[in-house]
């Protein structure tokens, strides 16, 4: 394995908001801990996605920034000692690639253009480690193009319904309401919401219908594809992997849910609401009006319904999970990467070749977890005691 210029960290997943500052002073201290360091940000350090879509995302990031003084000054101190700083784009602050927020972080770090600190839409590799933060092999939260700005139109699944609802309605009970079923959504619901659930079920499927008939229009990635294309030459010469190498790894990815209507429908679990649905509405025009069709439809609702609970209550559990291994194992045998690291999923999860640095934030342990790599390529999890 290559020699690696520069141990580092890698800390991902943080979500950091100006309502908790907690999280943000435990990564200003990890940061200050590693002088020498390269640190790099894995993904999902900002909660761009529960902004309104037209809120310029470096105005949400000067904020965040600004809220806990104590991590702008140790990145602060830490570049002006000759430290790097890197942070990844994810599903959830992808829009950290857009014009003007390196320019605004400069600002809030009172530092100007010359200071090392990039920020990189994709991946990173360090001699054979390659550092990603892993949506791109999550069909819910994978974009059209990992190189393509999405748009309000155009981004994933998760994005949306966290953007369309979750945020809009502050529900984020629902946080992974299209990994759960209808049943259970409908159970946990009424225990957070009581008597105002029918309402907010309501608007939740509205958001829902409204991303599941967007994704039968494919004209809108058009642009996203576009933007991907036209990065890829320089993205290649930056990261140090082949054109050619990243097309196969573009290509092998697994197809993103919301590129497809039928996709789409089936993990919004509209095939169970629809025949859950026609199951009364068939009983009901049998007494109404003696059909033998309108009981056949009930029969038909039914019988579907029930070999689709049979084959699995939720049949999409632990999905990420499982596409972050097969995504570890396409990046190895595709770009020849002899160590992978993601997060995405907040599990610290670990096979050969493969480990995901789990959530900064959201952990059951009393320590924040994160990676140390060291010149040997060593991968070591860490952790932070919290303050």
């Amino acid at each position: 394995m290559p020699a690696i210029d520069l141990p580092f960290v890698v800390a991902s997943d943080a979500h950091l908001t100006p309502s908790f500052p907690a999280v943000a002073a435990d990564l200003a201290r990890l940061v200050a801990r590693h002088s020498g360091h390269e640190i790099i940000l894995g993904g999902d350090m900002f909660s761009l996605s529960s902004d309104p879509p037209g809120r310029d995302p470096a105005e949400s990031v000067a904020m965040t920034l600004k809220a806990e003084p104590r991590l702008p000054a140790a990145l602060r101190a830490h570049l002006l000692a000759g430290g790097k700083l890197v942070f990844i784009a994810g599903n959830h602050d992808a829009n950290i690639v857009s014009p003007g927020v390196r320019r605004a972080m400069l600002g809030v770090l009172e530092l100007d253009d010359s200071a090392p600190l990039a920020i990189e839409p994709w991946f990173l590799r360090r001699g054979d480690v390659h550092v990603e933060h892993g949506h791109a092999y999550d069909p819910d939260n994978a974009p059209a193009h990992p190189l393509g700005l999405w748009g309000y139109r155009s981004e994933p699944l998760g994005i949306s319904l966290t953007r369309r609802f979750l945020a809009k309605r502050n529900a984020f009970a629902f946080a992974h309401a299209h990994e759960t079923t209808p049943v259970e959504g409908l159970k946990r619901a009424f225990r957070e919401f009581g008597p105002t659930t029918p309402i907010l079920v309501g608007q939740y499927f509205a958001s829902a219908a409204g991303i599941c008939l967007e994704a039968a229009f494919q004209g809108r990635f058009r642009r996203e594809h576009e933007r991907g294309e036209q990065a890829l030459r320089d993205f290649a010469e930056r990261s140090g992997v082949d054109e050619t190498v990243l097309r196969q790894l573009i290509a092998q990815r697994p197809a993103p849910t919301h590129s497809s209507f039928q996709r789409t429908f089936m993990r919004l679990y509209f095939d169970r609401v629809l025949a859950t649905v026609g199951i009364p509405a068939g009983l009901f025009a049998r007494l109404l009006i003696s059909s033998n069709a309108a009981a056949a439809l009930s029969l038909a609702c039914a019988a579907y319904l029930y070999r689709s609970v049979r084959g699995g209550v939720n049949r999409y559990s632990n999905l990420p999970v499982q596409r972050l291994y097969e995504g570890a194992e396409l990046v190895r045998a595709v770009t020849g990467a002899t160590a992978v690291i993601f997060g995405h999923t907040h599990c610290e999860d670990e096979t050969d070749g493969y480990v995901n640095s789990a959530s900064f934030a959201y952990t059951s342990r009393p320590a924040r977890p994160y990676l140390r790599v060291g010149e040997d390529g060593r991968i070591e999890r860490k952790f932070l005691e919290r303050a």
